[in-house]
């Protein structure tokens, strides 16, 4: 099968908080906000229009992180890469990247340690799809026979942490980004570690994952929204938080179809954490995995009230940490947009002019509003593509079908979405060459709003 290998001179993943790493994470993460996202199927990206924006691409693509990269590795040479990124690294190794990571290197080393236990753990095995509805997906690893936008999965690793669910595709791919200089963990960093480890045994009998994350979160050990479930996610994939009867990949490995099965329907998480909570091992942690696994590390005896040693770096010279403040500085500055038409709620007869980046708006027209548990229209895109935020005079009333005909879609919360203006009132409805449809998906502003990005590519 063509691919293009995942290797490539910009694609690396930093022992540090590298300043120029977090540049060209915020020009992604711009370009990505001003609506500029690969396709979910197909990963094909369309580079801005607008001038401002076509320079922080060229300056990716400039940097070796092109934009519109993608790979699509074959099962049998993913696998060989997986192989390949593991076999450079010991349990010890990865273990201690896995807790620098906690704070003083990028998130994405925190793939080390799952990636280089499953590379072990996983037999060697054919394709096997997992059904005929699902054909692409292998029912033994979890490789997924599809396009992976390389920068998209870059930026997720620097910021995010470990590839879900012991994704070999995301794995090899990290992994080989890793490289060869490995970041040491700070006193901070083991710190956190055994932190974690103390709010976990912390909490009363049975407490499950959700409520884990929360405490963790409370306790200010790590960064970020996600950052705590992430690692609970990470610890208990390498066996620390695994009931014995769901192991983690430093006992044997498990099968993708062992792993996506849950205890309820409602349970996010795939296994082990799934099947985890604080009655499992001591207190919640299989005290021999991590001791196998962690050791070495010397970790300290932590009083969660009393001191504790200072992170380094501070927070907002981290990647994560700092993002919005590189963000901000990267954006081009744009005349103000006009303030909406009229007050109050959507209507019916509303014409919404909707930003698509700088220099590209669309617009959108209201056709009835409905309560559900608040209030919903039922907005439709019309024809046409502004370089400038449009007047009722500027608008082509006539329906923007997509190829399988008319797509209306219930939206909420039109008139607090940024960059989203009412330009119209009480306006007939636009002219359509068949009925309107009274269904379509229920959704926020927001997202319809980064849908008409994909309405006019």
């Amino acid at each position: 099968m063509p691919h293009t290998h995942p290797h490539r001179v910009g694609f690396r993943i930093p022992p540090g908080h590298d300043p120029d790493t977090g540049d060209q994470l915020a020009r992604w993460r711009l370009l990505q906000t001003s609506g500029h996202r690969p396709h979910h199927l197909t990963g094909a990206w369309t580079p801005p229009t607008d001038p401002a924006l076509g320079a922080h691409a060229d300056a990716l693509t400039s940097a070796g992180l092109d934009p519109a990269a993608t790979s699509n590795l074959d099962h049998a040479a993913t696998l060989d890469l997986l192989h390949q990124g593991a076999a450079a690294w010991t349990r010890a190794s990865a273990a201690s990247a896995f807790t620098a990571a906690l704070w003083s290197a990028p998130a994405a080393w925190r793939s080390a340690l799952p990636g280089v236990l499953l590379a072990e753990a996983m037999p060697a095995h054919p394709f096997a799809p997992w059904s005929a509805a699902s054909p692409t997906v292998c029912e033994v690893c979890g490789y997924r026979d599809e396009p992976v936008h390389l920068l998209t999965s870059w930026a997720l690793r620097l910021t995010g942490g470990t590839p879900l669910d012991g994704d070999p595709t995301g794995y090899a791919a990290t992994l080989d980004w890793c490289g060869t200089e490995r970041p040491q963990p700070t006193d901070y960093d083991r710190w956190a570690l055994a932190a974690v480890f103390a709010v976990i045994r912390s909490l009363p009998v049975a407490t499950r994952y959700s409520a884990a994350a929360k405490a963790i979160i409370g306790a200010r050990i790590l960064r970020g929204r996600w950052a705590a479930r992430d690692v609970l996610e990470a610890l208990a994939l390498v066996g620390v938080l695994a009931p014995p009867d769901r192991p983690g990949l430093s006992e044997r490995f498990t099968t993708y179809r062992e792993r996506d099965q849950r205890p309820t329907v409602r349970v996010e998480v795939q296994a082990p954490l799934a099947w985890w909570n604080t009655d499992v091992g001591d207190g919640g942690i299989r005290t021999g995995i991590a001791e196998e696994l962690f050791g070495d590390l010397g970790l300290p005896t932590v009083d969660l009230e009393g001191p504790r040693p200072t992170p380094t770096p501070p927070e907002k010279q981290t990647l994560d940490g700092g993002l919005a403040a590189r963000i901000r500085a990267l954006t081009p500055r744009q005349p103000r947009a006009s303030a909406s038409v009229g007050s109050g709620p959507v209507a019916p007869g509303d014409v919404w002019a909707i930003r698509l980046e700088p220099g590209r708006w669309v617009t959108a027209y209201v056709h009835e509003v409905r309560e559900r548990e608040r209030p919903y229209a039922h907005a439709e895109y019309l024809l046409g593509v502004h370089e400038a935020q449009p007047g009722v005079a500027d608008v082509t009333l006539r329906v923007a079908p997509r190829l399988d005909g008319r797509a209306p879609q219930w939206v909420h919360s039109l008139e607090t979405t940024p960059w989203v203006r009412r330009i119209a009132q009480g306006v007939p409805p636009p002219d359509a060459d068949e009925p309107r449809p009274t269904d379509g998906s229920w959704q926020s502003g927001r997202h319809f709003k980064e849908l008409s990005g994909w309405y006019f590519r």
